[in-house]
């Protein structure tokens, strides 16, 4: 069993958050509950799965618990050979979950499984959200090198950053919309002052023709009516009535003379 010297002070009932390098922080993939999720590095979001409490299972050495699954931090398959990947199991008595705090005199730790004595490790030294963790030999590289801390402490820096931010973003907001503005205002003198003149014109002489058109309007009106009132002349087809003069057969009745003869 390894020990390590100059521990980072470990307490029982808090949690905390184990941070790389890079300042992403050693989370439980997707929140996924279930034995075997993978352990991978995220931007630190203040979330549960973020952060892990150290059960103490001898002298320096500690069961590495999720707040949020209740889940140990676990070798596959009890791996001991270098690219072992780390994962995610409920409780065991084995050893694949027991790991070690090793000091590196600058207030950070290299964390070594306590089976293999090899170290905590980033796949691939990866920077990027997602990259996975394994076991390595000590190389006493940056991507072995944690950092461990209380998570409120974490948080509460976050949030400074955050509030420090917010007024500069807010300020240069402000400042946009100002040059924004300044803009448009330069260019309107130069531009409305002829759209303007130009109105007037088009106006008046709109309702001179129109005037015009008006006065023609009167004698197209009464060429119409002039040409519809001699239709009217020739519907005299009521003279051809007169054939009702030919019905004059009744002086015809002369044969009557001619019995005064007899």
């Amino acid at each position: 069993m390894k020990k390590s010297s100059e521990q980072t002070v470990i307490s029982a009932d808090k949690y905390y958050t184990i941070t790389a390098a890079n300042g992403k922080v050693v989370e439980v993939a997707d929140f996924n509950p279930e034995n075997g999720a993978a352990i991978q590095l995220w931007d630190y979001a203040g979330e549960d799965w973020q952060q892990w409490s150290f059960v103490r299972a001898g002298d320096g050495v500690y069961r590495i618990c999720n707040k949020f699954t209740g889940k140990m931090l676990d070798l596959i398959a009890g791996g001991v050979v270098d690219g072992t990947w780390v994962h995610q199991w409920e409780g065991a008595s084995g050893s694949s979950q027991l790991w070690v705090l090793e000091s590196t005199g600058d207030g950070r730790v290299k964390i070594r499984s306590n089976l293999s004595g090899k170290c905590l490790d980033v796949v691939g030294m990866n920077q990027e959200n997602g990259a996975r963790l394994q076991i390595w030999q000590d190389v006493n590289g940056e991507n072995q090198i944690w950092l461990v801390q209380e998570a409120k402490a974490v948080k509460k820096a976050a949030r400074a950053k955050k509030a420090e931010a917010a007024p500069k973003a807010a300020a240069k907001k402000a400042a946009e919309p100002a040059k924004a503005e300044a803009k448009p205002a330069a260019k309107k003198p130069g531009r409305k002052p002829a759209a303007k003149k130009a109105a007037p014109k088009a106006e008046l002489v709109k309702p001179a023709e129109t005037t015009k058109a008006l006065a023609e309007q009167p004698k197209t009106t009464k060429a119409l009516t002039e040409k519809k009132a001699a239709p009217a002349k020739k519907a005299a087809p009521a003279k051809k009535a007169e054939p009702a003069k030919k019905a004059e057969p009744a002086k015809k009745a002369a044969p009557a003379k001619k019995t005064d003869k007899e």
